[in-house]
């Protein structure tokens, strides 16, 4: 059982795939004891500010195993979208948040019921509302329960997360899918459309199916600024052994 305090140090099979920077872990925090609480905002984990109000909890299905233990200390808002966090963290550095800033991604990670739909229109991604519409209830959305979300490298984290998220190059990404028909010889089905890929295809689906792959999208790529040559793709903490197992048995591309 790891320690309280103590920086989790396994999955080095995982953590060899990232040639720049660290996977990044992804906890949706609960509040055990208050469940009408809601944390609003984002700052450092370290430096979090207390907030006097507070209103409901994120809410779209009755409450879950807690996945991390909310501190009483209430985040701010982030003026950062999600995947730019998600890059920053990569970096070293770590967050909690209650919010972010992006439109699309607070109706993913479920801050938001506003649809959209019209963004997407007027950005120009598609020809007809119709179209826009249809893509935008297409969206994977957080079937979860949460106050915070803490956003951070694999070096910092406890051993505890939902979703560990990749930039690999597609060779590394190819051992993570080999890695998943292992055990099993079981297919890794790609579901993606361009757009919300790290909030949904890399977090929220990541969550739902085990593996979320993806070839990004425009928002993360221009925001976040990961390499043309990279696949982000996200991990799912119920299929992380299984993977890291997979990654120490596998032989070698090049043999």
């Amino acid at each position: 059982m790891q320690k309280e305090g103590v920086p989790f140090s396994g999955y080095s099979e995982l953590r060899r795939l990232m040639e720049t920077g660290e996977p990044v872990c992804v906890t949706f925090e609960t509040e055990e004891q208050d469940t009408k609480k809601e944390f609003w905002g984002a700052v450092p984990a370290s430096g979090a500010v207390p907030v006097q109000e507070t209103v409901p909890c994120h809410e779209v299905m009755p409450k879950e195993k807690v996945t991390g233990r909310a501190s009483e200390e209430l985040p701010e808002k982030s003026g950062f979208l999600f995947c730019e966090l998600v890059q920053k963290a990569r970096m070293g550095e770590k967050f909690r948040i209650s919010g972010q800033g992006c439109s699309p991604g607070d109706y993913v990670l479920g801050f938001s019921e506003e649809s959209p739909a019209e963004y997407y229109l007027k950005s120009g991604r598609y020809r007809t509302i119709q179209a826009a519409e249809k893509a935008a209830l297409s969206l994977p959305r957080l079937k979860k329960k949460f106050c915070s979300i803490v956003i951070e490298p694999l070096s910092l984290n406890r051993g505890n997360f939902d979703v560990l998220i990749f930039f690999l190059k597609p060779e590394k990404a190819m051992r993570v899918v080999q890695a998943n028909a292992y055990s099993e010889g079981n297919r890794t089905v790609m579901d993606t459309m361009g757009a919300a890929s790290i909030c949904g295809d890399c977090t929220v689906l990541a969550l739902e199916k085990g593996i979320g792959l993806s070839f990004g999208c425009k928002g993360s790529r221009k925001h976040s600024g990961y390499e043309d040559f990279e696949v982000p793709l996200g991990i799912a903490f119920k299929k992380v052994e299984e993977i890291e197992e997979g990654l120490l048995k596998l032989p070698e591309t090049t043999q």
